[in-house]
């Protein structure tokens, strides 16, 4: 493999391009954005800076490709983990919760770079975050099971009840699988423990849209 003077190598190798964005996920979830240089993502890839700017514009296209890799891993876990399913699926909602708790086992440094983005993403991986979340509530309501309504004001009720259903169970489960990755500040905890709870706490959410009469047993 041919290297420069220096032992690193060079710009122009077409895939060069991904290794480089596995560089970024790696440094950005360490450092966060300001505190990374190109020269930071330069040196994690073992290339010289030219050949991250021969590939990107800079810091803000490398952070919005690292994310996307993110969002589009996850999609595609979560699409894996959930055939299409009847209202009211709530073990498909187990399913999707350990599909991406494994996620986030197997792959600790994009799941770290979630962890520090995605509560303070702006710009591009802001578009890309809420293009992201829109989508995983939309599919969230398949785990709510169907009502029906005396009126159009009990409708317009209930399904602003759903929504916040569905948004506290996308936002939490996946707060807290990311928060649990390794240096995270859930990351000492027993995992099995963390994962009864968040199955918990999910079934909890989708109970409250269950008749009256129903309930789900929770250690929480």
């Amino acid at each position: 493999m041919a290297t420069t003077k220096n032992g690193k190598q060079p710009a122009h190798r077409p895939s060069r391009r991904q290794h480089i964005i596995t560089a970024a996920v790696r440094v950005f979830g360490r450092n966060g954005f300001a505190e990374t240089s190109i020269q930071d993502i330069a040196d994690e890839a073992q290339v010289v800076p030219t050949a991250v700017y021969y590939h990107f514009d800079g810091k803000d296209e490398l952070l919005e490709l690292a994310m996307r890799r993110v969002f589009d891993q996850l999609n595609a876990v979560v699409e894996a983990a959930r055939p299409e399913s009847e209202p009211g699926d709530a073990e498909g909602l187990v399913r999707v919760i350990d599909a991406v708790w494994e996620w986030v086992e197997q792959n600790p440094d994009e799941a770290r770079l979630y962890q520090v983005q995605v509560a303070s993403a702006n710009g591009n991986v802001k578009v890309l975050r809420d293009e992201f979340e829109q989508r995983h509530i939309q599919r969230g309501y398949d785990y709510l099971p169907e009502g029906t309504t005396r009126s159009p004001r009990a409708a317009k009720a209930r399904h602003a009840a759903q929504a916040l259903a569905v948004r506290t169970l996308i936002s939490t489960t996946m707060l807290v699988t990311a928060l649990r990755a390794e240096g995270g500040p859930l990351s000492q905890l027993p995992s099995r423990s963390v994962l009864e709870a968040v199955r918990a706490l999910a079934l909890r959410i989708v109970a409250t849209e269950q008749q009256p009469t129903e309930s789900v047993t929770s250690p929480i």
